[in-house]
C-alpha cells in the first residue's frame, strides 16, 4: 500500500483544484520559502486526523480555507483527498478495510450561513462518520499524529527536551499508557474502598449503640401495639353494637308501623258503620217530618205558614244585604281604579303641556333664525350691488402679499442651502475627528502594550535567574506540604461534622417517631409539585388567635398536629404509596372530601358557658375555611379552660385542656406535668430545622476543604509551571527581542505624536464648522419666521378677497335662503306639535271630567245602597221578633206533635253524634296515616344509617354481625375503650417505629459486617491487580527500550560513521521514576563527551537517529519529513537523505526540503511555487533528470551496505496492553450505607471517576467537530509534554523519601 496522490481544493494557499501525484520510493517536495510546499504535508495530516488545527499552523478550521490570496475572493469551502493503493494480499485480505484497489479518503469543510465551519468525511465519494473514517485509517496504521510524520520543529524539540519528557515518548511507543489509566483507576477504587471500610466501621459501632437504646423502646412499643390491637378490637365491637342497635331500631319501627296500620283499618270500618247509622237516621227524620206536616192543620197551620213566610222573608233580607254589600265592594273597587286612572291621565296632561311649551319655544327660535337669514340675504344683495371697488382694493393687497411671500421663500431657500453646507461640513469634521481619535486610541494602546510588554520582558529576564527559580521552587514545595496537612485536617473535620449531623438526624427520627423524615419528604413533594393536592400539616395550616393559648392547644391536639391535610382520598393514597415505595415512614392523612362535620354536642355545649371556660379549641384557631372539617375532627370538641380547678369543676363527659397544657379527658382521666422538649408546636411541621446549625457546620467544613483543595491545586500548578520554565530556559534571543521591542516602541511613539497633531487640527476645524453652522441656523430660523408671517398675511388677504367675490356672495346668499327655508320648516313642525298637543290635552281633559263624574255617581249610589241596607236590617229584626212570638204560640200544639218533635230532636241529636263520631274516626285515621308516614321516614333514615355503618364495617374489614349475634352492652364496650385509651395515654410518647427500627438496625449491622468483608476482599484484589499491572508495565517498557536502543545504536552508526550512540535509562530499577538519556559520541570525539557538549547539528542527528529507531519499531507504509535537514551541514544532510533513499525500497518516503544534497538523493521531485499573488501552484514541468543524475553515485554505496535492516520481533511472551489484567467495575455504594450516605449528601459511586469521559462520546465528538481546537498536544513537542506529570510525580516521591 502506498500514497498515490493528494487532491486539494481551496486548501490553505492552494486556490482551486490542485493534484500532487506520488510514486514509490523517495519523493522530495521543494520550492521557494513561503510557496506553500509544507501545506502538502498539512493536507496529509488534515485527512489522517491531527489532534489540533495548531499542528496545521492554523488557529481554527476556517483558517484552512483558501483566503483568496492577493487578487481573488475568499473561498467558502475546501477539501483534501488522499488516495492510497489497496492491493489484495495472498490470503485475499486488504490492508485498508475497503474492497477496492484504490481508496480515496476525503475530508472537506464548508462555511454555513452563519460563518461556522462544518466538516464532512467521504470514502470513495460515499459519506461516512468521522469515527468510521478514523477507524479504517487507524486499522491500516495511518495516523496524523504518528511518528511517521515528523514536522519542522520536532527534531529540535526532541534534541533539547528533558530526559523525563523523552521517557514519556518511550512510554507512548511502548503502549504502556493504558496501564497508567488502569493503575490510576485501581488506586482510586482502592481509596474509595478504604473510605467505605472506615465509614462502615464507624457506622457499625454507632448502630450497635443504637440497638441497645432501641431495646427498651421496642418493649414499650410492643406493649403499646398489644393495647392498640385490643382498642381496635373494641372499636370494631362498638361499630358492630351500633350496627345491631340500628337494625333492632328498624325492626321495632316496622312492628310499630304494622300496629298503626291495623288500627287504621279498624277506624275505617267503624267510620263506615257510623255513616250507615247516619243514613238510617236521615230516613227516620224525613218520616217524622211528613207526620208533623200531616198534623199541621187549622190554626197551627196558619201559624206555621206565617212562621215559614217570616223565615223566607228573613232569608231574602239576608240575601239582599249580601248582594248590596257585594255591590258596595265592586263600587269601591271601581272608585279605586278610577282614582288610579285619574292620576295617570293627569300625568299625561302634564307631559303634553311640557311638549307644548317646548314646541312654542321652537317656534320662537325658528322666528329668530328666519329674521337672521333675512338680514343675511339683504346684506349679500347690497354687497353684490356695490362691491366692485372693494374687490379692486383687496386684489391689490393680495398682490403685495404674494410678492412678500416669494421674496421670503427665496431668502429661506438660500439660507437652507447655506445651513445644509455648514451641517455637512460639521459632519465631515466629526467623522474625521472620530476616526483620528480611534487611530490615536489604537496607537496609544499599542504603545502602552509595548511598554507593558517591555516591562514584562525585563521582569521575565530578571526571573530567568536559575538560582532564584530554584529558591522559589523550594518555597512552593514547602507550601504544598503545608497545604496537604491542612487538607487532611479539613477532611477529618468534615467527616466528624457529617457523623454528628447523622447522629442528630437519627435522634430526631427516634424522638418524632419517624415523622421528621415524613414531614421533610412531604414538604419536598409539595414544593416540587410531584403530588398535587397536599395542603400541609395541621401545625402549618392553623395558628392560635391568641399566642398565650398556643401550648395548651398544641398539647390538646397532640400527634394530630402532624396529620397531613389533603384535598381528597386519591391524594392521600398517592402519598401513602410514595412513602411505601421510598421508605419514607408513616403519616396520617385527612382527605377533605371524606370528612363530615363533627359539631360539638352534648354536655360540652352547656359547659362552654361556664365561668373560666375560654371556648372550643376550633373557635380559638385561625385556619383556611376549606379545612374546617379537619380542624373539627382533630379538636374532638375539646374546651380550653383557664386552669386545672376550672377543669375539675366541669369534669365528666367533656374533654378539656388548660392553658398550661394539662388535659382532662371526658372519661375523667387527667394528664399533665412538665412540658416535653419534643412537644408539638404550631408553624412548620419539619423538625429538621434544628439540624440547620449542624448542616451549616458540614457545609463550612466542606467549603474549607474545597478551599484548601483549590489552594493545593494552585500551588502544584505553580510548581509545574516553574519546573517547565527551568527546563526550557534558554538565554539565546533575548537581546534581539529587546532590540525589536525598542524599535517597535519608537515607531509607536512617533505614530502617537503624529496622530495627536492631526487630531488637534481636526478639532480646530470642527469648532470653526460648528460656529458657522450655528450662525447659519440662526439666520435660517429668522428667515423661516419671516416666511410664515408673509404666508399668514397672504392667506388673510386671500380670504378677504374671497369673501367679496361674486361667487362667494352668491354662495352666501344661497346658504342664507336655505337656512331661512329650514327655519320655516322647523317653525311649521313646531306649530303642528302645538296643535297636536292641544288636541291631546282636550281629549285628556274630557277623560278626566268623565272619570270624576263617574266617581261622583258611584259615591251617590253607595250612599243609597247603605241606606237600603239599614232599612232591610230594621225590617229583618221586626220579622224575627214576630217569628219568636209565633214560635211561642206553636209550643201549645197537640201532645202528639210534641212527641214527634221530641223524637225529631232526638234523631237530630243522634244524627249529630253519629256524624261527629264518623268524623272523629276519620280524623284519627288521618293522624295515624301521618304517624305511619313519619315512621316510614324514620325507617328510611335508620336504614340509611345502618347502610353507612355496614359500609364502614366492610371498609374496615369487619365481619357484618348477624341478628342472633351475641354482643356485649354498648356501655360496657365504651368503658373498655375509655380504659384502654387511658392506659395508652399513660404510656406517653411511644416510638412505634422502634420495633421496625430495632429489626432494621440488627439487619443493618449484619449487612455492615457482610459489606465490610466484601470490601476487604475487593481491596486485596485491587492491590494484587495493581502489582500485576506495575510488573507488566515495567517489563514491557524495558523490553521495548532494549529493541529501540539496539535500533538507535545501529541507526546512529549509519548516520555518524565512526561514532557510537546508545539510549540509557536514568533509573533502570524504577524506569518510571527517571528519564531517558541519549549517550552519543560523534566521530573523533572523546567517549566521555556529554550530550550538553554536542553542537546543534550533532544533537539534531541524535534526535533523527531516535526518530528512525522508533520508526523501525513501528513501521508505516509511508513517512513524511518536513525540512528536518534545514539545520544540518551538507555532510549530515547527505547521510539523512541517503538513509531515506535506502529505506524507500521498503516504504514510501516524502521529504519537504530545500537542500541540494537531499534533492539529489530523491527518486522523484515535486515543485511548488507561487507567482506573487499568494496562490500556491505545482510546477508540472519540473526537471527531474538533473536531480536524479546527482544521486547515482550514492546508489552503489547503498547496494554495498545491503538491504535495510528492520527491527527484531518482540518476544512472544511479552505482555500486550490489550491482554493486561482486567480491572473490575467499581463497587456501587454498599447496601448498608445507601440510606445513611444518601441523607448525608455523600456520593460514593465512583463510576464518574472510573469511566473515560471521552470514551463513549469520542466518535460523536469527532463527527461534530473533528478538526476543532482541543487541549491536546499538536506536535511532537506537545506530545511529550504528557511526560511532565510523570517527571513531577517522580520528583515529589524523591523529596518525600
Amino acid at each position: 500500500m502506498r500514497l498515490m496522490r493528494i487532491d486539494v481544493l481551496n486548501f490553505k494557499s492552494f486556490g482551486g483544484e490542485v493534484t500532487i501525484p506520488f510514486q514509490s520510493g523517495f519523493t522530495a517536495i521543494t520550492g521557494p520559502n513561503g510557496s506553500g510546499k509544507s501545506n502538502s504535508g498539512d493536507a496529509i495530516q488534515f485527512v489522517l486526523g491531527t489532534r489540533s488545527t495548531k499542528a496545521l499552523r492554523a488557529e481554527n478550521l476556517k483558517e484552512l480555507i483558501f483566503n483568496g490570496g492577493n487578487n481573488s475572493r475568499a473561498a467558502k469551502k475546501m477539501s483534501a483527498t488522499l488516495t492510497f493503493t489497496n492491493p489484495q494480499r495472498e490470503d485475499g485480505t486488504r490492508q485498508l478495510r475497503v474492497d477496492t484497489d484504490e481508496v480515496a479518503f476525503t475530508r472537506s469543510v464548508r462555511l454555513t450561513e452563519k460563518g461556522e465551519p462544518k466538516s464532512e468525511f467521504r470514502i470513495n465519494g460515499e459519506k461516512t462518520t468521522s469515527g468510521e473514517f478514523r477507524r479504517i485509517l487507524k486499522e491500516a496504521g495511518l495516523r496524523g499524529d504518528g511518528y511517521n510524520v515528523v514536522l519542522q520543529n520536532d527534531v529540535t524539540t526532541l534534541a533539547t527536551m528533558t530526559a523525563h519528557r523523552r521517557r514519556a515518548i518511550l512510554e507512548d511507543v511502548a503502549g504502556v499508557t493504558a496501564y497508567d489509566d488502569d493503575i490510576r483507576k485501581a488506586s482510586s477504587q482502592r481509596k474509595q474502598v478504604e473510605n467505605s471500610m472506615e465509614t462502615i466501621d464507624l457506622f457499625e459501632a454507632d448502630q450497635k449503640k443504637q440497638l441497645e437504646s432501641l431495646g427498651k423502646e421496642r418493649e414499650q412499643a410492643l406493649k403499646f401495639r398489644e393495647l392498640k390491637q385490643e382498642l381496635d378490637h373494641n372499636k370494631a365491637m362498638i361499630s358492630k353494637c351500633r350496627y345491631l342497635a340500628k337494625v333492632h331500631e328498624i325492626n321495632a319501627l316496622l312492628t310499630e308501623q304494622q300496629e298503626y296500620r291495623t288500627r287504621s283499618s279498624t277506624l275505617l270500618e267503624e267510620a263506615r258503620r257510623k255513616e250507615r247509622d247516619l243514613l238510617r237516621l236521615e230516613d227516620e227524620l224525613s218520616e217524622i217530618g211528613r207526620q208533623i206536616d200531616s198534623l199541621s192543620t187549622g190554626e197551627n197551620k196558619k201559624i206555621i205558614d206565617k212562621m215559614r213566610k217570616l223565615e223566607v222573608e228573613i232569608e231574602r233580607a239576608k240575601d239582599r244585604i249580601s248582594d248590596l254589600n257585594a255591590s258596595l265592594d265592586e263600587a269601591q273597587a271601581d272608585l279605586e281604579f278610577n282614582e288610579d286612572e285619574i292620576e295617570r291621565v293627569d300625568k299625561s296632561i302634564q307631559e303634553h303641556q311640557t311638549s307644548k311649551a317646548a314646541a312654542l319655544s321652537e317656534i320662537t327660535t325658528a322666528d329668530e333664525e328666519i329674521e337672521k337669514s333675512d338680514n343675511a340675504i339683504r346684506e349679500a344683495k347690497e354687497i353684490l350691488e356695490t362691491g366692485s371697488k372693494i374687490q379692486l382694493d383687496l386684489s391689490r393687497a393680495l398682490g403685495k402679499a404674494n410678492d412678500a411671500v416669494t421674496k421670503a421663500q427665496d431668502e429661506h431657500s438660500a439660507l437652507t442651502l447655506a445651513f445644509d453646507r455648514a451641517d455637512q461640513s460639521v459632519t465631515l469634521s466629526i467623522e474625521s475627528v472620530v476616526q483620528l481619535e480611534e487611530d490615536y486610541e489604537q496607537a496609544t494602546l499599542l504603545r502602552d502594550d509595548l511598554e507593558i510588554h517591555g516591562e514584562d520582558m525585563k521582569i521575565e529576564s530578571d526571573r530567568e535567574d536559575p538560582a532564584k527559580m530554584g529558591e522559589e521552587l523550594i518555597r512552593l514545595r514547602k507550601i504544598e506540604a503545608r497545604l496537604r496537612e491542612e487538607r487532611d485536617r479539613a477532611d477529618s473535620r468534615h467527616r466528624e461534622s457529617e457523623m454528628r449531623l447523622e447522629k442528630a438526624r437519627a435522634r430526631i427520627e427516634a424522638q418524632t417517631h419517624g415523622s421528621a423524615g415524613v414531614a421533610a419528604a412531604l414538604t419536598k413533594l409539595r414544593q416540587q409539585g410531584l403530588i398535587r393536592g397536599i395542603l400541609g400539616s395541621i401545625a402549618e395550616l392553623a395558628t392560635p388567635k391568641d399566642q398565650s393559648h398556643s401550648d395548651g392547644i398544641a398539647l390538646a391536639l397532640g400527634g394530630a398536629m402532624r396529620s397531613i391535610v389533603v384535598e381528597d382520598d386519591q391524594v392521600a393514597a398517592d402519598c401513602i404509596s410514595w412513602l411505601k415505595k421510598n421508605g419514607g415512614g408513616r403519616a396520617t392523612f385527612l382527605p377533605l372530601n371524606r370528612l363530615g362535620k363533627q359539631r360539638p354536642q352534648g354536655r360540652s355545649l352547656m359547659v362552654v358557658r361556664n365561668p373560666g371556660v375560654i371556648g372550643f379549641i376550633h373557635e380559638l384557631l385561625d385556619y383556611p375555611e376549606e379545612i374546617e372539617n379537619a380542624i373539627l375532627l382533630v379538636s374532638r370538641s375539646t374546651l380550653l379552660v383557664e386552669n386545672l380547678d376550672v377543669a375539675r369543676k366541669n369534669m365528666g363527659g367533656v374533654r378539656m385542656v388548660t392553658i398550661d397544657g394539662s388535659v382532662v379527658d371526658g372519661s375523667g382521666a387527667m394528664t399533665g406535668g412538665s412540658s416535653l422538649k419534643t412537644a408539638p408546636k404550631f408553624g412548620s411541621s419539619d423538625p429538621t430545622i434544628s439540624l440547620r446549625p449542624l448542616e451549616n457546620e458540614v457545609n463550612e467544613a466542606s467549603l474549607a476543604r474545597a478551599t484548601v483543595e483549590v489552594a493545593l491545586r494552585d500551588a502544584r500548578g505553580s510548581m509545574q509551571e516553574l519546573t517547565d520554565r527551568i527546563a526550557e530556559i534558554s538565554g539565546s534571543g533575548t537581546e534581539t527581542k529587546l532590540r525589536e521591542w525598542r524599535a517597535d516602541l519608537d515607531r509607536a511613539e512617533n505614530d502617537v505624536k503624529s496622530l495627536a497633531s492631526r487630531l488637534r487640527d481636526a478639532r480646530t476645524d470642527l469648532e470653526r464648522s460648528e460656529a458657522a453652522k450655528r450662525t447659519a441656523e440662526a439666520d435660517l430660523h429668522n428667515s423661516k419666521q419671516n416666511l410664515e408671517n408673509a404666508v399668514t398675511s397672504r392667506n388673510e388677504a386671500s380670504e378677504k378677497l374671497l369673501q367679496q367675490s361674486p361667487d362667494h356672495l352668491s354662495k352666501t346668499l344661497s346658504e342664507a335662503e336655505m337656512d331661512r327655508g329650514r327655519a320655516q320648516i322647523a317653525r311649521q313642525q313646531a306649530v303642528n306639535n302645538v296643535s297636536s298637543a292641544d288636541v291631546s290635552l282636550g281629549v285628556l281633559n274630557n277623560r278626566m271630567n268623565e272619570l270624576k263624574s263617574k266617581n261622583d255617581r258611584l259615591a251617590s249610589q253607595n250612599e243609597f245602597w247603605k241606606t237600603e241596607i239599614k232599612s232591610i236590617e230594621i225590617q229583618s229584626i221586626e220579622s224575627e221578633q214576630e217569628l219568636v212570638e209565633l214560635r211561642s204560640k206553636a209550643q201549645h200544639a197537640s201532645e202528639e206533635m210534641g212527641i214527634l218533635s221530641r223524637r225529631r230532636d232526638q234523631i237530630i241529636e243522634e244524627r249529630t253524634q253519629a256524624r261527629s263520631e264518623s268524623q272523629s274516626r276519620r280524623s284519627e285515621r288521618e293522624r295515624i296515616h301521618v304517624t305511619i308516614e313519619a315512621i316510614d321516614s324514620g325507617i328510611g333514615v335508620a336504614r340509611h344509617a345502618a347502610k353507612e355503618l355496614e359500609e364502614a364495617l366492610i371498609a374496615q374489614g369487619i365481619e357484618i354481625p348477624s341478628m342472633n349475634s351475641d354482643a356485649p352492652p354498648l356501655a360496657e364496650v365504651e368503658r373498655n375503650i375509655s380504659r384502654l385509651e387511658r392506659r395508652l395515654d399513660n404510656l406517653g410518647g411511644v416510638n412505634m417505629l422502634a420495633i421496625e427500627q430495632y429489626d432494621e438496625t440488627a439487619k443493618r449491622i449484619d449487612q455492615l459486617i457482610e459489606d465490610g468483608s466484601t470490601l476487604r476482599k475487593r481491596k486485596n484484589m485491587l492491590v494484587e491487580i495493581v502489582e500485576r499491572l506495575e510488573s507488566e508495565r515495567k517489563r514491557r517498557l524495558l523490553t521495548v527500550f532494549e529493541h529501540i536502543n539496539r535500533n538507535f545504536s545501529r541507526v546512529y552508526a549509519i548516520l555518524q560513521p565512526g561514532g557510537n550512540g546508545r539510549l540509557r535509562l536514568e533509573n533502570p530499577e524504577s524506569p518510571f521514576d527517571g528519564g531517558l538519556e541519549m549517550d552519543c559520541v560523534p566521530p573523533g570525539k572523546s567517549q566521555k563527551t556529554r550530550r550538553s557538549q554536542l553542537s546543534g547539528g550533532e544533537k539534531s542527528m541524535a534526535a533523527l537517529a531516535l526518530v528512525f529507531s522508533i520508526q523501525d519499531f513501528e513501521p508505516s507504509t509511508f513517512y513524511y519529513f518536513d525540512e528536518v535537514d534545514q539545520n544540518l551541514d551538507p555532510f549530515n544532510c547527505q547521510r539523512i537523505a541517503m538513509l531515506c533513499r535506502r529505506r524507500s525500497e521498503a516504504a514510501q518516503f516524502i521529504m519537504v526540503t530545500l537542500r541540494k544534497v537531499s534533492l539529489s538523493m530523491a527518486n522523484h521531485h515535486i515543485g511548488i511555487t507561487h507567482a506573487g499573488d499568494g496562490v500556491s501552484r505545482r510546477i508540472t514541468d519540473f526537471n527531474r533528470e538533473a536531480a536524479l543524475a546527482l544521486g547515482e553515485a550514492f546508489e552503489k554505496e547503498m547496494e554495498a551496505q545491503g538491504p535495510p535492516s528492520t527491527s527484531e520481533m518482540l518476544p512472544d511472551d511479552l505482555p500486550h496492553p490489550s491482554n493486561r489484567p482486567a480491572l473490575p467495575d467499581a463497587l456501587l455504594t454498599p447496601p448498608s450505607l445507601e440510606g445513611v450516605m444518601g441523607r448525608a449528601g455523600v456520593e460514593l459511586d465512583a463510576s464518574d471517576h472510573e469511566n473515560d469521559p471521552l470514551g463513549n462520546l469520542r466518535d460523536r465528538a469527532e463527527a461534530v467537530d473533528d478538526g476543532s481546537q482541543r487541549d491536546i498536544p499538536a506536535s511532537l513537542d506537545e506530545t511529550v509534554g504528557e511526560g511532565r506529570g510523570v517527571e513531577e510525580a517522580a520528583t515529589k516521591e524523591q523529596e518525600a523519601g
